[in-house]
């Protein structure tokens, strides 16, 4: 006797799609209308890339992946390259060197100063690009946040600066780009607070990096705030003894925290430093571990840059040995120090974290 096909209930396979990776997503909206109408569901995309896991976006010569990290809390975690298809390329003729990508949430923003200024929305999973129209290849784009309007609407903003004009007198021109009303309104800056802004991370749609204060000399994150257009100074950092024996790479933790790298430039000894949430009134940071430095390279010497996330009391960080240029992978933790190399032909890149979405590109 034949068995009736028993269909799940909705919750259940909306709970079982929402953890599928965006690739297989993409796909399965085929499959019928009822899945192609819940992946435009917000709150299904939220709730999916609540789920995500981060990792590496990876663009090289001659190819392009996301490195996604394989049971993280396992005694030998390992990763899975996934070639970006050719559709989800802004461009296929890059220059790595002068290409950065900067993730701000679940979307990324794409520049190449090479490219006639060349920038972009980008959501690589989805093939969604944006090109900024700034009708200007003088204007330099730093940094991707967002303002939010009513209780949910995101309106992106990036921070930038303009080349000088030789026919007036030097000084930097510091601009905000509206991206949807491709509107410059032009911000007034302090000098010293442009110290530092190119290597910026974005938290809650603002943007922090490292500054210095001329007057007291004292190192410390300073932000931009893309509501109030307005930059003020974050916390003191940790270490103004050692400034310039250490380097330092700030991250996001826990999307509503900061976490720092600190690496020692002789020894190569590595601290992380976790920061409470950043909407309390003290900025406190606590030393989250100290880690192995057996096999693990020194960051400050690394031509094609590095990024890094923690997950789990994990560091996972992305750089290439000065040597080869060969991209690789460090897991560490206490009982772990693994270096993964990226054999794909890659002799030049660029990377950055990024935590796979099916947000759609605005």
């Amino acid at each position: 006797m034949a068995q009736t096909l028993k269909q799940l209930p909705w919750e259940l396979e909306e709970n079982i799609l929402s953890r599928l990776p965006p690739r297989s997503l993409v796909r399965l909206r085929a499959v019928c209308q009822r899945w192609n109408a819940l992946f435009n569901d917000k709150s299904f995309v939220n709730d999916h890339f609540s789920r995500s896991r981060p990792g590496f976006l990876l663009l090289g010569s001659p190819k392009n992946y996301s490195i996604d990290i394989i049971n993280p809390n396992s005694i030998d975690p390992t990763i899975q390259l996934s070639e970006l298809p050719f559709s989800a390329m802004l461009y296929q003729d890059l220059h790595y060197r002068c290409t950065t990508i900067k993730a701000c949430d679940e979307l990324l923003l794409f520049n190449n100063r090479y490219l006639n200024g060349l920038s972009a929305l980008w959501n690589p999973w989805l093939s969604q690009f944006k090109l900024i129209k700034k009708d200007c290849t003088q204007f330099h784009c730093c940094g991707l946040g967002y303002e939010i309007i009513g209780r949910t609407n995101k309106v992106y903003k990036i921070l930038g600066y303009f080349d000088p004009d030789p026919e007036e007198e030097y000084y930097t021109r510091v601009a905000i780009y509206e991206c949807a009303s491709h509107v410059f309104k032009n911000i007034d800056l302090p000098e010293n607070n442009w110290y530092g802004v190119g290597e910026n991370v974005s938290l809650n749609g603002n943007l922090y990096w490292f500054s210095l204060d001329d007057e007291t000399d004292e190192y410390f994150i300073r932000s931009f705030d893309f509501s109030a257009g307005t930059f003020k100074p974050f916390c003191l950092l940790l270490c103004q003894k050692d400034y310039y024996r250490v380097e330092l790479l700030l991250q996001v933790f826990k999307e509503d925290r900061f976490s720092l790298l600190k690496q020692n430039y002789l020894t190569r000894k590595i601290e992380i430093w976790v920061t409470n949430t950043i909407d309390e009134e003290e900025v406190v940071w606590t030393k989250m571990m100290n880690l192995p430095t057996t096999n693990f390279p020194r960051l400050f010497e690394q031509f094609y840059g590095k990024s890094y996330f923690i997950y789990d009391k994990t560091l996972f960080v992305c750089c290439c040995e000065n040597s080869t240029s060969v991209p690789c992978i460090y897991i560490v933790r206490e009982d772990l120090c693994k270096q993964i190399h990226i054999d794909s032909g890659i002799f030049q890149c660029c990377h950055c974290v990024y935590t796979p979405s099916v947000f759609t590109v605005p």
